[in-house]
């Protein structure tokens, strides 16, 4: 047997993937490893020099051994809750009751979906829609929401709207105004994974025009005001998206005169943000720079945590700082996103954000800020994020090998990147299905 040399070096977090097996029974030791691993303190942010990404991060292999005893521990809890919800459910449909088993179903798929297991809670889901269903329990629509909630949090998009049109639907035909409003929206957010940003506003207009029929009658006050500044907000990002600015605007002021007095952290948060981004486009990113810092102060003082919007705000951010040529400071900001999506395991987060180091390093005269474009493609494939991320960050780096002189392998990927946005088009070529007989879950972005 050999003996590890005492002057080796220090385990880095690809050479260990790279030799683990990537199946699902360990996923929760690779996400771990992931959230848990360190910047190398011998290439630390400093001007141009530092080319780390989360491959090169380093394991402590102590701390993961100490760490997996209680990992293995809260596997054995959810298996045991898992088995108990089955024997649960056996006794429901024993005894006929489809209301009790519907329960169940929607129980553990929701505790599954905070555990992060999308997939399986999506499976739960989907049992929970059939059993509803067929029963004409009235949380049809909630099951198959959840169902499509966690099918675009594993990237399959084209289930994922499925499953919000038939929430539309179901939500539709039991007169239930807020969840087919709900379902709408998160139709529109499918479309907006697309990068189809018209079939979005389509989208974001029905669920706004439920709210302004006859039928929305009993959603009043606060609880109507809190469904329509958000419809307006993700409306204000798609006419961002597409270059309508002066529409943009407009819609971003109708969010905030909407959202006005509402006990709600997230107006100031994502008005701000929203708003910040609508400076970017139209090349104020000094304007946009204190926007990002006013929505982070408030983010501050109300989740203090890892937070996945503050990953996001952290990288406008960065963005805004760094069309101020400001590389060193939009770096160590973008840096600050990159630390806090590891740490809460928002990798869906990390491609936007190694998109903006690559940026800030190439501003800086580095030839190998292609490592960062590397990184994020590697996180798209791997933990099943959208392709329109992978579209994106072919672009970059098409932009960028193009201004380094590179243009034959510029050409090669903005060709791959032109194959991905149409097979995204060929895959929402029947966005609508629903006739639209009236004219979120969350936002946008």
């Amino acid at each position: 047997m050999s003996t590890p040399s005492p002057h080796s070096d220090p385990l880095r977090l690809d050479t260990l993937l790279s030799r683990l097996p990537d199946v699902g029974s360990i996923r929760p030791v690779l996400d771990h490893l992931i959230a848990t691993s360190q910047p190398d303190p011998a290439r630390r942010w400093s001007g141009s020099g530092e080319l780390g990404t989360a491959a090169g991060r380093l394991v402590d292999p102590a701390s993961l051994r100490e760490a997996l005893t209680e990992l293995a521990a809260a596997e054995a809890r959810k298996v045991a809750r898992r088995f108990e919800a089955v024997a649960a459910l056996t006794d429901a449909l024993a005894r006929g009751d489809s209301g009790e088993a519907v329960g169940l179903l929607l129980e553990e798929s929701a505790a599954l979906e905070v555990e992060g297991d999308s997939a399986e809670a999506g499976a739960w889901a989907g049992v929970a829609t059939q059993v509803a269903t067929e029963a004409g329990d009235r949380r049809s629509a909630e099951a198959a929401r959840r169902a499509a909630r966690c099918a675009r949090s594993v990237g399959a998009l084209g289930e994922a709207a499925e499953g919000y049109e038939r929430a539309f639907e179901y939500a539709r035909g039991a007169e239930e105004i807020r969840d087919a409003v709900i379902a709408a929206t998160g139709r529109g957010n499918v479309a907006v994974d697309r990068g189809r940003w018209m079939v979005a506003e389509q989208w974001y207009r029905r669920g706004l025009a439920l709210l302004d029929s006859t039928e929305s009658g009993f959603i009043r006050g606060d609880d109507l005001r809190a469904l329509r500044w958000r419809i307006f907000q993700n409306l204000g990002i798609t006419s961002r998206e597409r270059g309508a600015l002066e529409e943009a605007t407009a819609w971003y002021a109708r969010a905030e005169d909407e959202s006005a007095g509402l006990d709600d952290s997230a107006v100031d948060i994502e008005v701000q943000n929203g708003r910040g981004q609508l400076d970017l486009a139209r090349g104020d990113p000094r304007r946009a720079e204190l926007r990002f810092r006013k929505a982070l102060e408030v983010l501050d003082s109300v989740r203090p945590g890892a937070d996945e919007v503050r990953v996001a705000v952290r990288t406008n951010l960065g963005e805004a700082l760094l069309r101020q040529s400001r590389a060193l400071e939009a770096g160590e900001v973008a840096r600050e996103a990159e630390a806090e999506a590891l740490r809460g395991r928002f990798f869906g987060r990390l491609p936007e954000t190694y998109r903006l180091l690559a940026h800030v390093l190439h501003a800086q005269g580095e030839s190998e800020a292609f490592v960062f474009l590397d990184q994020a493609l590697a996180f798209v494939r791997t933990h099943g994020l959208p392709a329109f991320e992978e579209a994106r960050t072919l672009e970059v780096y098409a932009e960028l090998r193009a201004a380094s002189g590179e243009e034959e392998i510029a050409r090669d990927a903005r060709t791959r990147a032109g194959d991905i946005l149409r097979a995204l088009e060929g895959d929402g070529a029947e966005e609508s299905k629903i006739q639209d007989t009236t004219e979120r879950d969350g936002d946008a972005r």
